[in-house]
Parts: C-alpha cells; sequence; structure tokens
C-alpha cells in the first residue's frame, strides 16, 4: 500500500492556517502545506455542472456509452469542474482572518494531467510561493495540485490571489 492509500484509508487532520493578515503567510513561503481532506465527485454533481455549463460531451454524461468507450469504463470529470473546486479547497488550508478581503487575480498554467471519474478519491496539495506587499494590496501565490489517492496528480495550477484592506468589515478569505 502506498503512503496516499495510507494516508486514504486512514485520513489525517488537516490543520488550517489562520493568520490576522495576509502577509503574515510570508513565514509560511515555500513550504507545502498539509494535504486537505478527500473530495470524491458523483455522476450526479457531473449533471448539475454540465447543466448549468451547457458543455454536454458524452464523455462526462453518457454513463452507457462510456462503458461501452471509454478506457476505466466511466464517464470522466470535467476539467474545468476539478478546477472550479480549487478556491474552496484552498480556503481549508489557510484563511486570513482581519479586514483584508481576498479575490482571486489570476490562475495560470493549469494542465489538465490524469482523467477522473466519478468517485475517484482526490485531494489538494499547496504551497505558497510569493507573498508581496504592493501598493494598496498584498499578492499571494500558490502552487495548487490535485492529486488522486495513488499520488499521480490529476491537475496542476498556480494562481494569485489579492488581499485588500476592507474599510471596516471583517471578511474571510
Amino acid at each position: 500500500m502506498s503512503e496516499a492509500e495510507r494516508e486514504h484509508a486512514s485520513p489525517s487532520v488537516n490543520t488550517l492556517l489562520r493568520v490576522a493578515s495576509a502577509i503574515e503567510l510570508a513565514a509560511h513561503l515555500d513550504r507545502d502545506f498539509a494535504p486537505g481532506r478527500w473530495l470524491a465527485v458523483t455522476q450526479d454533481e457531473i449533471d448539475r455542472f454540465v447543466a448549468l455549463t451547457g458543455d454536454r460531451n458524452w464523455i462526462h454524461t453518457d454513463v452507457a456509452r462510456a462503458a461501452r468507450e471509454l478506457p476505466g469504463a466511466k464517464t470522466i470529470v470535467p476539467g474545468q469542474l476539478l478546477l472550479a473546486l480549487v478556491p474552496g479547497l484552498l480556503q481549508e488550508t489557510y484563511q486570513v482572518t482581519g479586514s483584508e478581503q481576498g479575490q482571486s487575480a489570476t490562475i495560470r498554467n493549469v494542465r489538465f494531467r490524469h482523467a477522473v471519474h466519478p468517485g475517484d478519491a482526490f485531494r489538494l496539495r499547496a504551497r505558497l510561493t510569493l507573498v508581496k506587499q504592493r501598493r494598496g494590496f498584498v499578492q499571494v501565490d500558490a502552487v495548487c495540485d490535485l492529486e488522486l489517492a495513488s499520488g499521480q496528480k490529476i491537475l496542476t495550477s498556480q494562481r494569485a490571489d489579492i488581499f485588500q484592506a476592507n474599510e471596516g468589515r471583517v471578511v474571510g478569505r
């Protein structure tokens, strides 16, 4: 049994990093966060996503045809659905609790590396690569990868979030 499979069998608790200000994340630069919780997408969730986006490619929706024609004999989770899950999973990794409001600024270098099927367990692995005070905001860059229990990367990406002072309100990331 691989390390990832052992962790999947008895998942560890992922501790949420809380900081009062985004600039405090600089103390955690170039360190891997604890892996995120295991997550799996169901066919029903795929069908709802497809209905919302209009991407009706049969490889995502036609279970019977996938069983006959696709390797693995299952439908494939849309890559855009996987990418859409990353922000929420990253919010489970760290949180800025002060009066700064976080916004996604860019998502770069997205690569879909391996097909994911309904029911396949995956999790987020993240690492901060830049925390920089800029005029009026703090920029926080992170590498965000999704991996299967086997350790196989299914999605790799880089994202930049900006945290701006929010006048008089406390907003969590």
